[in-house]
Formats: C-alpha cells, sequence, structure tokens
C-alpha cells in the first residue's frame, strides 16, 4: 500500500491556505534564529548549541536520544528508520508520516525527500514541498537549507515541478538559519551566496569564511573553492555560473581580469542574468570601439603617408 498525498494535502485551495501560514512561520521563525539564544529541544536533538562550532556533525547521536525522544513521534520515527533500514521503504514512509503528523520536524524533513525522491511513495513535488515548508517552519535545518534551494531556483531546474517563484532574499535567509546551526551544507550554501550574490552583496571574503566553515567540517567542495577564491580572487569568471560563463563567451578567457560584481545584492535570476547581459553588451561595446579606432588610426597613417588606396575605417560604433 503506498502512501496517498490525499491525507496530507487536501484540496488545493486549502493547501494554498496551509502554504501562506508556513511562509509566514519561516520569516517568523528566521527571525526569531537570528537573535535566540536559547537551544531548542530540536537543536538538542540535533547536537546544536547556539553560538558554538559543532563538535560532531549535525544530527541525532546516541548522546541526544534523551532529547530527541522527547519530541513528538519520536518513537514512530525510530520505527520508521527500522523498517527502512529492512528494506520496506513504503512500510518507512507511512510510519514517517505518522511522526511528521505528530509534529516531528526531523521526521517531516525526512518526508520532504523521500516525496522529492519518490522513496517509497510516488514523486510528489507538492507534497515535498509541503513537508519542508513544515521543517522549516520549526527551523529545521535540513529542510532551510532545502527549501532555499527551491526559492534560488524557482520554477526552473529540478525545482520547476514546485511551482514556486525565485525569491533569493528568502534563499539567503533560509541558508543563514541553517548556517548558524552549524550545518555544513547551510555553511556552504551560504558561501555560494556570497560567491553570486544571491540575496546578499556579492563578497569572496565572505564566501571564502563561510567555505572556510563547511570545510572544517570536511565538506570536500567549500575545501575546493575555498581555495579556488583566494587563488583567483573571481578574476577568471569564478563569480559566474555555468550559464553566464556560457553568455560571456570569449570573455572570461581574456587577459584583462574580468572583476567580479562586489558589492552588488541580486534579489531574482532574472536580475542577475540581466545585469550579466548588460556586462556582455558593455564589453562588446568596447572590443568595437577599440577595432573602430585601430581601423581609424590606420587609415590616418595610410592616408598620412599619401596612399590612394586606404581602407576607411567605416561608422564609428554607437
Amino acid at each position: 500500500m503506498t502512501l496517498r498525498v490525499q491525507r496530507i494535502g487536501g484540496p488545493a485551495t486549502a493547501m494554498g491556505r496551509r502554504a501562506a501560514v508556513l511562509i509566514l512561520s519561516i520569516a517568523f521563525f528566521i527571525s526569531v534564529a537570528s537573535v535566540a539564544c536559547a537551544q531548542t529541544l530540536l537543536q538538542s536533538c540535533l547536537g546544536i548549541v547556539p553560538r558554538q562550532e559543532p563538535k560532531h556533525q549535525v544530527g541525532p547521536s546516541p548522546g541526544t536520544m534523551p532529547s530527541c525522544r522527547q519530541l513528538p513521534g519520536w518513537s514512530l520515527y525510530e520505527q520508521a528508520g527500522q523498517r527502512f533500514q529492512a528494506g520496506d521503504h513504503a512500510a518507512a514512509a507511512r510510519l514517517t508520516l505518522q511522526a511528521a503528523e505528530a509534529g516531528n520536524a526531523i521526521a517531516q524533513s525526512r518526508l520532504a525527500t523521500m516525496y522529492a525522491q519518490g522513496d517509497g511513495v510516488p514523486v510528489n513535488a507538492a507534497a515535498a514541498l509541503h513537508w519542508m515548508q513544515a521543517a522549516a517552519a520549526q527551523n529545521e535545518p535540513i529542510a532551510d537549507n532545502e527549501l532555499g534551494f527551491v526559492y534560488e531556483y524557482g520554477r526552473s531546474g529540478r525545482y520547476a515541478g514546485y511551482g514556486t517563484a525565485d525569491d533569493w532574499d528568502l534563499a539567503a535567509k533560509l541558508w543563514q538559519a541553517s548556517a548558524s546551526q552549524g550545518l555544513s551544507v547551510g555553511e556552504f550554501s551560504m558561501g555560494r551566496a556570497y560567491q553570486y550574490g544571491i540575496g546578499v552583496p556579492l563578497n569572496l571574503q565572505s564566501a571564502i569564511y563561510w567555505y572556510d566553515k563547511a570545510a572544517a567540517q570536511g565538506h570536500a567542495q567549500a575545501a575546493y573553492f575555498s581555495k579556488y577564491l583566494r587563488d583567483n580572487h573571481g578574476f577568471d569568471g569564478s563569480s559566474r555560473d555555468d550559464d553566464e560563463r556560457a553568455l560571456l563567451g570569449s570573455l572570461i578567457g581574456r587577459t584583462m581580469p574580468f572583476t567580479p560584481p562586489s558589492g552588488v545584492t541580486f534579489h531574482h535570476l532574472a536580475e542577475r542574468l540581466a545585469f550579466v547581459r548588460g556586462e556582455f553588451n558593455e564589453q562588446e561595446r568596447a572590443k568595437a570601439i577599440a577595432n573602430y579606432n585601430m581601423r581609424a588610426r590606420q587609415y590616418r597613417e595610410c592616408k598620412d603617408a599619401g596612399g590612394d588606396s586606404c581602407l576607411a575605417p567605416g561608422p564609428p560604433p554607437k
């Protein structure tokens, strides 16, 4: 028997109202998390101590079990883990749903992943988003980080089915909420945010800071990008993603440094791409002017030498 979305979603209008409430809750918890000092029960279960670097990977451990067992639906979640290990992913999904419905944020985050991947349940983007938002509303760091990607990519890429408009300011806030709790992938996401100006001012030093924090927990990609940015300061176009590199083409490889747009904050994908297209147009115009000036100089030199077949430079670029 497979898990049915109707149990969690209800009519589309109800899902929409519920999503609106969850988004408001997420915004509230993000604002609270930035100033809160007290350790929540969820954080205690995950081994998170506010304003302290984690001593191990964020997540439940034998030492944090007393706190985990106080979370709602924990026994159901433990049973789900046992069924999953036994290979019965459908039963694991059913138990995870029960724990999620009881309000267990860890179960909600896990269920979101199961719906996204079709693990024990049919793939269902709406259900994945619902449970991701529910977990993020409780400041569960894995859900915070993943939901940030939903708002970064919007209706594109692997998140197209989620039907959510991109909002880079919210994406950055969600990554900050995750990173501030010491989750290494959240710290890596904050590094990306500062490297590309996603909802925060583009700042390669800040990017290196967050990459270093993630690297200290064994995040190999973060270690790579930290060294990469230190070595070239973004002048080779390392603050450009693949789409932007394709758009800029040969400009990236020129001898003159391609300075990253430090201090610029991009709020949406379209805004960043428009900025890059503007850079491309400016660079192309500068190249056209330089070529025109060279042809004009050659024409003058030819005429000054008394030539009668001098090639005119043509009209100047507009």
